[in-house]
Protein backbone atom coordinates (compact mmCIF):
# COMPACT_ATOMS: atom_id res chain seq x y z
CA UNK A 1 0.00 0.00 0.00
CA UNK A 2 3.05 2.52 0.51
CA UNK A 3 4.63 2.04 -2.14
CA UNK A 4 1.87 2.30 -4.68
CA UNK A 5 1.16 5.96 -2.70
CA UNK A 6 4.37 6.47 -3.13
CA UNK A 7 4.03 5.69 -6.94
CA UNK A 8 0.89 7.70 -7.42
CA UNK A 9 2.31 10.49 -5.75
CA UNK A 10 5.70 10.17 -7.86
CA UNK A 11 3.22 10.08 -10.76
CA UNK A 12 1.09 13.11 -9.82
CA UNK A 13 4.35 15.21 -9.07
CA UNK A 14 6.07 14.72 -11.93
CA UNK A 15 2.84 15.06 -14.19
CA UNK A 16 2.38 18.78 -12.36
CA UNK A 17 6.32 19.45 -13.09
CA UNK A 18 5.63 18.61 -16.95
CA UNK A 19 2.49 21.08 -16.95
CA UNK A 20 4.72 23.40 -15.70
CA UNK A 21 7.68 23.24 -17.13
CA UNK A 22 5.37 23.03 -20.35
CA UNK A 23 3.40 26.23 -19.91
CA UNK A 24 6.86 28.00 -18.81
CA UNK A 25 7.84 27.22 -22.19
CA UNK A 26 5.44 28.33 -24.09
CA UNK A 27 6.40 31.57 -25.87
CA UNK A 28 3.57 34.35 -25.84
CA UNK A 29 2.95 35.98 -29.69
CA UNK A 30 5.23 39.73 -30.12
CA UNK A 31 2.15 42.14 -30.00
CA UNK A 32 2.72 45.71 -31.27
CA UNK A 33 0.28 48.38 -32.44
CA UNK A 34 0.73 51.82 -33.47
CA UNK A 35 -1.98 54.65 -33.74
CA UNK A 36 -2.80 58.59 -35.14
CA UNK A 37 -5.70 60.51 -35.70
CA UNK A 38 -6.75 61.16 -39.05
CA UNK A 39 -8.99 64.20 -40.77
CA UNK A 40 -10.95 61.18 -42.52
CA UNK A 41 -14.12 59.60 -41.78
CA UNK A 42 -14.59 55.58 -40.44
CA UNK A 43 -15.51 54.41 -44.13
CA UNK A 44 -12.41 55.88 -45.48
CA UNK A 45 -10.48 54.80 -42.85
CA UNK A 46 -11.88 51.52 -42.84
CA UNK A 47 -11.26 51.55 -46.85
CA UNK A 48 -7.81 52.48 -46.66
CA UNK A 49 -6.90 49.56 -44.17
CA UNK A 50 -8.86 47.45 -46.42
CA UNK A 51 -6.03 48.18 -49.07
CA UNK A 52 -3.27 48.11 -46.80
CA UNK A 53 -3.86 44.45 -45.26
CA UNK A 54 -4.45 43.78 -49.24
CA UNK A 55 -1.18 45.00 -50.07
CA UNK A 56 0.52 42.45 -47.51
CA UNK A 57 -0.77 39.56 -49.08
CA UNK A 58 -3.43 39.19 -45.19
CA UNK A 59 -6.30 37.27 -45.71
CA UNK A 60 -9.27 39.49 -44.62
CA UNK A 61 -10.91 37.59 -41.52
CA UNK A 62 -13.33 40.05 -39.76
CA UNK A 63 -14.70 43.35 -40.94
CA UNK A 64 -17.30 45.40 -38.86
CA UNK A 65 -18.49 48.85 -37.95
CA UNK A 66 -14.93 49.90 -36.94
CA UNK A 67 -12.30 47.43 -37.62
CA UNK A 68 -11.05 45.13 -40.17
CA UNK A 69 -8.70 41.97 -39.54
CA UNK A 70 -6.41 39.82 -41.82
CA UNK A 71 -3.70 37.11 -41.15
CA UNK A 72 -1.51 35.17 -42.77
CA UNK A 73 -0.09 31.81 -41.68
CA UNK A 74 2.09 33.59 -39.33
CA UNK A 75 0.47 36.87 -38.19
CA UNK A 76 -2.33 38.36 -37.51
CA UNK A 77 -3.41 42.77 -38.33
CA UNK A 78 -6.11 44.50 -37.58
CA UNK A 79 -6.92 48.22 -37.80
CA UNK A 80 -9.51 49.84 -35.46
CA UNK A 81 -10.77 52.92 -36.89
CA UNK A 82 -12.94 55.30 -34.40
CA UNK A 83 -14.46 58.43 -35.11
CA UNK A 84 -13.79 61.40 -33.00
CA UNK A 85 -15.66 63.95 -34.26
CA UNK A 86 -17.19 64.37 -38.07
CA UNK A 87 -14.46 63.52 -40.46
CA UNK A 88 -11.53 62.91 -36.96
CA UNK A 89 -10.59 59.26 -36.91
CA UNK A 90 -8.35 57.94 -34.56
CA UNK A 91 -6.87 54.98 -36.17
CA UNK A 92 -5.17 52.15 -34.79
CA UNK A 93 -3.24 49.08 -35.86
CA UNK A 94 -2.18 46.17 -34.08
CA UNK A 95 -0.13 43.09 -35.15
CA UNK A 96 0.59 39.81 -33.40
CA UNK A 97 3.17 37.12 -34.59
CA UNK A 98 5.33 34.72 -32.94
CA UNK A 99 8.50 36.52 -33.99
CA UNK A 100 8.90 39.87 -33.00
CA UNK A 101 10.81 40.97 -36.25
CA UNK A 102 8.27 39.89 -38.23
CA UNK A 103 5.28 41.50 -35.98
CA UNK A 104 7.27 45.03 -36.44
CA UNK A 105 8.30 44.63 -39.91
CA UNK A 106 4.67 43.88 -40.86
CA UNK A 107 3.64 47.01 -39.00
CA UNK A 108 5.83 49.55 -40.24
CA UNK A 109 4.05 47.81 -43.93
CA UNK A 110 0.76 47.98 -43.13
CA UNK A 111 1.58 52.18 -41.64
CA UNK A 112 3.06 52.47 -44.97
CA UNK A 113 0.52 51.15 -47.15
CA UNK A 114 -2.33 53.10 -45.02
Amino acid sequence: MISMTYLLTALLTGLGLVATTSAAQAVPPGMHYAWQVLGIDTAQCLSQAHQALESQGLELVQNDATSIAGRSETATAMFVCLENQPATTTVMVVVASDSDDQALALREALKQAF
